[in-house]
């Protein structure tokens, strides 16, 4: 393990100063060597995994906890020599990885596993960290069961015949939860269907009407997740909504696509004109700052513009700044490009 360089004038730390930190941490610690044995755990990781002193005994192996979990059914329905084979083999591989995994309590673990390397660049061995991500997943749940809701029920109100004063007021109210992404308050893919619809009508009826479509998306934004979690991710995306519902006219419909992925409609405007609101919000998004968990993070965004063409329908126009957008990602991100 490589320490951090030295602040002039100050001592280096010792090992127990580090292992005192490592068990302070509220995320569970391990350590394990070319032999797949366990060298360090902290008491998060014990706690986690309802690891007792007699398992977690000096010498202990990963394989001796593999066949613990197996035995105490961590792993599900299935042949226990071959569910702990097929994880010795793959901890063999001294590959980085990153995963989730279910506990038979309901616990749901966030398990991110990363390669130690000698001076010579050979692998020594694993630090992996075990994260609680109950609460996460349990919102990210009811979320997605909230938007399943949501969304049937604007199916519903689409094709029923509205009669009555009452229900005409349910269905403005369901299509306005359906229509605005709770999370950034820009417009959802639902909405746009309908609103970039009657923008492509308008232009084929007045060629005059220019309309173009800017689609990007946050650049490593999985490393976000990955670094901060995904609250923090919700910060990011929140911010990068705010900042474009700013931005844009009222003329303009912006929209959250979906994940870290946005659209931005304009009519009356060309390709060119787009291109440059563009660069104008990427600009932007590279001038925001955070505090807290994404403290000194750094944002950039890619993005793709098309200008839509007679005859072209929305999913072509979509294709096509999707093209330019990988065309902006292959030329190293933080970068627009027009589609031709």
């Amino acid at each position: 393990m490589k320490l951090p360089p030295l602040t002039h004038g100050i001592a280096q730390l010792s090992v127990h100063e580090l292992v005192q930190a490592m068990q302070c941490m509220p995320v569970g610690v391990t350590i394990i060597d070319s032999a797949l044995t366990m060298r360090f755990w902290n008491d998060a990781f014990c706690r986690l995994l309802n690891f007792t002193a007699d398992v977690m005994r000096p010498g202990v192996t990963l394989p001796d906890l593999f066949y613990f979990n197996a035995r105490r059914g961590e792993f599900g329905p299935g042949d226990p020599e071959r569910q702990v084979e097929e994880r010795i083999q793959l901890s063999k591989q001294f590959q980085p990885h990153h995963f989730t995994r279910t506990r038979p309590d309901g616990t749901v673990l966030d398990i991110t596993g990363s390669v130690i390397h000698d001076e010579n660049g050979e692998a020594q061995g694993f630090v992996t960290i075990y994260q609680n991500v109950t609460l996460e997943h349990q919102h990210e749940q009811r979320l997605l069961a909230a938007n399943q809701e949501l969304q049937i029920a604007y199916d519903d109100l689409k094709q029923a015949q509205i009669g009555y004063a009452e229900m005409e007021e349910d269905r403005r109210r369901y299509y306005q939860l359906a229509a605005r992404d709770p999370l950034t308050g820009l417009f959802t893919r639902y909405y746009m269907e309908d609103a970039a619809a009657r923008m492509i009508e308008l232009h084929e009826r007045e060629e005059s009407a220019r309309l173009a479509l800017l689609l990007f998306d946050i650049d490593h934004f999985k490393d976000i997740n990955d670094a901060c979690g995904h609250l923090s991710g919700d910060v990011v995306l929140r911010r990068v909504g705010q900042l474009l519902g700013g931005l844009s006219r009222r003329a303009d419909v912006a929209v959250r696509y979906g994940g870290d992925e946005f659209a931005i409609f304009q009519s009356g405007v060309s390709a060119n004109d787009c291109l440059a609101f563009a660069e104008r919000f990427r600009e932007a998004v590279q001038a925001l700052r955070f505090d807290g968990n994404l403290a000194g993070r750094r944002l950039s965004i890619s993005a793709g513009v098309a200008e839509h063409r007679i005859g072209e329908s929305m999913n072509d126009l979509i294709e096509r700044a999707d093209a330019a957008l990988y065309v902006a990602k292959r030329a190293g991100r933080n970068c627009s490009r027009k589609a031709p």
